[in-house]
Protein backbone atom coordinates (compact mmCIF):
# COMPACT_ATOMS: atom_id res chain seq x y z
CA UNK A 1 0.00 0.00 0.00
CA UNK A 2 1.52 3.30 -1.05
CA UNK A 3 1.46 6.21 1.31
CA UNK A 4 1.87 9.83 0.29
CA UNK A 5 5.50 9.89 1.41
CA UNK A 6 6.28 6.70 -0.57
CA UNK A 7 4.75 7.66 -3.91
CA UNK A 8 7.25 8.57 -6.59
CA UNK A 9 6.54 11.37 -9.01
CA UNK A 10 8.77 9.70 -11.61
CA UNK A 11 7.21 7.52 -14.29
CA UNK A 12 7.54 3.77 -13.74
CA UNK A 13 10.53 1.97 -15.22
CA UNK A 14 9.54 0.04 -18.31
CA UNK A 15 10.02 -3.68 -18.76
CA UNK A 16 12.34 -5.30 -21.26
CA UNK A 17 10.76 -7.09 -24.20
CA UNK A 18 11.18 -10.85 -23.51
CA UNK A 19 11.83 -11.51 -27.22
CA UNK A 20 14.97 -9.35 -27.10
CA UNK A 21 16.68 -11.26 -24.26
CA UNK A 22 19.86 -13.17 -25.11
CA UNK A 23 19.92 -16.98 -24.75
CA UNK A 24 21.30 -16.88 -21.21
CA UNK A 25 18.60 -14.47 -20.03
CA UNK A 26 15.94 -16.51 -21.88
CA UNK A 27 16.95 -19.56 -19.78
CA UNK A 28 16.81 -17.47 -16.60
CA UNK A 29 13.42 -16.10 -17.66
CA UNK A 30 12.03 -19.62 -18.20
CA UNK A 31 13.36 -20.73 -14.81
CA UNK A 32 11.91 -17.65 -13.13
CA UNK A 33 8.40 -18.66 -14.17
CA UNK A 34 8.93 -22.33 -13.30
CA UNK A 35 10.72 -21.92 -9.97
CA UNK A 36 9.81 -18.50 -8.61
CA UNK A 37 6.95 -16.34 -9.77
CA UNK A 38 4.51 -16.17 -12.63
CA UNK A 39 4.60 -12.40 -12.33
CA UNK A 40 7.50 -11.40 -14.58
CA UNK A 41 7.47 -7.67 -13.78
CA UNK A 42 10.54 -7.69 -11.53
CA UNK A 43 12.59 -9.92 -13.84
CA UNK A 44 11.75 -7.96 -17.00
CA UNK A 45 12.35 -4.61 -15.34
CA UNK A 46 15.76 -5.74 -14.13
CA UNK A 47 16.50 -7.23 -17.58
CA UNK A 48 16.81 -3.67 -18.88
CA UNK A 49 20.22 -3.80 -17.12
CA UNK A 50 21.43 -7.37 -17.84
CA UNK A 51 24.52 -7.05 -15.63
CA UNK A 52 22.43 -6.09 -12.61
CA UNK A 53 19.99 -8.91 -13.35
CA UNK A 54 22.78 -11.49 -13.63
CA UNK A 55 24.33 -10.34 -10.35
CA UNK A 56 20.98 -10.45 -8.59
CA UNK A 57 20.16 -13.89 -9.97
CA UNK A 58 23.55 -15.14 -8.79
CA UNK A 59 22.73 -13.94 -5.29
CA UNK A 60 19.26 -15.51 -5.45
CA UNK A 61 20.72 -18.83 -6.67
CA UNK A 62 23.15 -18.78 -3.77
CA UNK A 63 20.54 -17.90 -1.14
CA UNK A 64 17.97 -20.44 -2.32
CA UNK A 65 20.30 -23.12 -3.59
CA UNK A 66 23.88 -23.56 -2.47
CA UNK A 67 23.86 -21.40 0.66
CA UNK A 68 25.18 -22.53 4.00
CA UNK A 69 22.63 -20.23 5.62
CA UNK A 70 19.73 -22.08 7.25
CA UNK A 71 16.70 -22.04 4.91
CA UNK A 72 14.36 -21.04 7.74
CA UNK A 73 16.49 -17.96 8.43
CA UNK A 74 16.57 -17.10 4.72
CA UNK A 75 12.77 -17.34 4.58
CA UNK A 76 12.31 -15.25 7.73
CA UNK A 77 14.55 -12.52 6.27
CA UNK A 78 12.59 -12.63 2.99
CA UNK A 79 9.25 -12.36 4.80
CA UNK A 80 10.47 -9.56 7.09
CA UNK A 81 11.88 -7.62 4.15
CA UNK A 82 8.60 -7.99 2.28
CA UNK A 83 6.65 -6.87 5.36
CA UNK A 84 8.87 -3.81 5.89
CA UNK A 85 8.44 -2.82 2.24
CA UNK A 86 4.70 -3.51 2.23
CA UNK A 87 5.27 -6.05 -0.51
CA UNK A 88 2.70 -8.69 -1.39
CA UNK A 89 5.35 -11.41 -1.53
Amino acid sequence: MATQDRVSSRPPIGKADPTTLDDDLQRMFAGWGDKAYHDHTLFLTMARRPGVLRATMGFVRYMYGDSLIDRRLTEMVRIRTAWNNRCRH
